[in-house]
């Protein structure tokens, strides 16, 4: 092999050395990891094998031969063109070097830094054996076979700069992937003259796409109200129609449910509980016409002392529930609906569910409230209330999605409660849980295409860009319902963070069969026969084949795709490393 090496033609050691500069980048690039590293270790350490093999190793005792003039080949190649091919040879020896070192040191050091490096080893390396090869008389020792080495060492690190390249190319396209639509923009631009005045689009609309839009993220009461006099109404006078018939019935069964609620809510206080309310009906009474603020369930957080008291008041009051009996003592949250009604009330131990790994964390914060009396309702104090509402969309960010709402519902919380907001440790308690960077996003979203103004004090900065975030809250829907291949890459994002988080290597195994305690809330059955672990997973699967052939544009590989790069958005706010 070696000596096959050393006499190839020029051509062929210039593609063998232009196929390994191609493909190591892109290796690198599809597979960067801890693992990567300790490959390209292996693989350095075979390389330097290698050279010291065949410039010492196998060498014998000569005559004591030494060239120091720099270049001097160069000028005798002209009468020996044969030195051109090993001048190359001396370059190619050292490629492998380059390439492997580079690759093999901490991904965590600048590539410049690796590749001075790199070259530094090479030229040391190169100069150490020339000076064996003079001292032990082992071949001619030249100053232009170090030249030629290091310039080989050198070319082969600059791999990282490739690879480099190969990552800004596929961020620019994501980015691209990432930015507003026509219908967006003009989505934003109305819900922005809903939330807090401002100018109507005065440029045609594509009425139809823009209600969709609405209907996704729960917002289209409150858009229609701020559009339906507009002369596009005589326009489209048969969508404006269906859609106002579609309003109406919205807000009827909001204003059902909102009555209910308040009434069952009341009885709970009556019968000296102390049930604290969540988002819901008091981020309701922050909009126009709080009933157009169309939500899917109400919540109450409940200290655990009282739960089962505040279990039997709602099944007193007509409510009832699925989750089995002897599952109350440890469920962190059981839901309830009534017969007839559109009454659901989701009643919580915690705030964010235990024993979700990558959430469980965010509980502590709420660990000793002093709820405060709001329009007949127990609620947490401002502050708290608010970094609830962002801790909130952090956790669906990471699942699947959040949809617009949930910023508006922050935004007029900000501006009803500034002065009662303590910034500095709101950005102290988001950093410490890696969301910092998100809610400063959130806040941007709220004053730049919400048109809800409010002074951000320091240490906070609005100097993010929070497009792509916005752009993918619009593409998912409320809490990134819009489609299965959303829901389904859930299990990626999540097992990526929990994996960030411990400092393990997220793999695919974990999301196709994730742990029993995911699993536990879909499949009751396994809190008591976890043995049935199995089981659980050969339904999983089965349920997912099942969807995807009953749904449109759900596969397994779009999930993995739509996690990928959901993944590298929340890279981009900090959420994982």
């Amino acid at each position: 092999m070696l000596h096959y090496l050393y006499t190839c033609s020029l051509p062929t050691a210039a593609l063998i050395l232009l196929c390994m500069a191609v493909l190591w980048p892109f290796f690198s690039v599809r597979t960067k990891s801890y693992g990567w590293s300790i490959i390209n270790f292996s693989l350095f350490v075979g390389s330097l094998t290698f050279i010291l093999f065949a410039t010492i190793l196998t060498r014998t005792p000569g005559d004591y031969e030494v060239i120091l003039t720099p270049f001097a080949t160069f000028t005798a190649a002209r009468q020996q063109p044969e030195l051109y091919r090993e001048m190359l040879m001396n370059v190619f020896l050292f490629f492998p070097l380059g390439l492997t070192l580079s690759n093999a040191l901490p991904l965590k050091w600048h590539r410049w830094l690796r590749i001075i490096l790199t070259t530094l080893v090479g030229c040391a390396l190169s100069a150490g054996i020339e000076y064996a090869q003079y001292r032990y008389a082992l071949g001619m020792a030249e100053v232009d076979d170090v030249i030629c080495n290091t310039l080989g060492a050198f070319i082969g690190s600059t791999s990282l700069l490739i690879a480099h390249a190969i990552e800004k190319h596929k961020e620019r396209a994501w980015h691209t992937n990432m930015t507003l639509t026509t219908t967006e923009t003009q989505f934003l631009h109305i819900a922005k003259a809903a939330i807090s005045g401002g100018d109507l689009p005065a440029e045609k609309v594509d009425w139809p796409a823009i209600f969709t839009l609405a209907n996704q993220q729960k917002l289209l009461p409150i858009l229609f109200e701020a559009v339906r006099k507009m002369p596009a109404a005589e326009e489209n006078a048969a969508l404006f129609a269906v859609t106002k018939q579609q309003v109406i019935g919205q807000v009827l069964n909001q204003t059902v449910r909102s009555a209910e609620f308040s009434d069952v809510y009341h009885k709970l206080r009556s019968a000296g509980l102390h049930p604290i309310v969540v988002k819901g009906q008091l981020c309701s009474r922050l909009y126009p016409l709080k009933d157009h603020r169309i939500s899917a369930d109400d919540d109450l957080l409940i200290p655990d002392g009282e739960f089962f008291a505040c279990h039997e008041q709602l099944l007193a009051n007509g409510l009832t529930t699925d989750t089995p009996v002897d599952e109350l003592a440890t469920a962190d949250e059981v839901s309830y609906t009534k017969n007839g009604s559109p009454l659901y009330i989701e009643l919580h131990r915690h705030l964010f569910d235990s024993a979700e790994d990558a959430h469980d964390e965010l509980n502590h914060f709420f660990t000793d409230l002093k709820p405060i009396e709001v329009d007949g309702f127990l609620a947490m104090p401002p502050h708290e209330h608010l970094l609830y509402l962002l801790l909130h969309a952090y956790k669906h960010f990471v699942r699947s999605g959040i949809g617009l709402r949930q910023f508006c519902d922050i935004g007029l919380w900000v501006w009803e409660y500034h002065d009662e907001i303590d910034w500095q440790r709101l950005r102290e308690q988001c950093k410490s849980v890696h969301a910092a960077t998100f809610a400063a996003a959130a806040f941007r979203i709220v004053r730049d295409y919400l048109g809800i103004d409010f002074d951000l004090p320091a240490p906070w900065s609005d100097a993010v860009d929070a497009e792509p975030l916005l752009h993918d809250s619009l593409c998912g829907g409320v809490y990134g319902s819009n489609d299965l291949t959303r829901l389904h890459s859930s299990t990626v994002t999540l097992n990526a963070v929990k994996a960030s988080r411990t400092g393990e290597k997220s793999s695919v195994l974990r999301t196709v069969f994730p742990k029993r305690e995911y699993l536990e809330r879909r499949y009751p059955y396994l809190k008591k026969r976890p043995y049935l672990l199995p089981v659980a997973w050969v339904q999983r699967i089965a349920h997912y084949a099942s969807e995807k052939q009953s749904g449109a544009g759900n596969s397994a590989s779009g999930s993995i795709k739509l996690a990928k790069e959901r993944i590298e958005l929340m890279k981009r706010y900090g959420i994982m490393d």
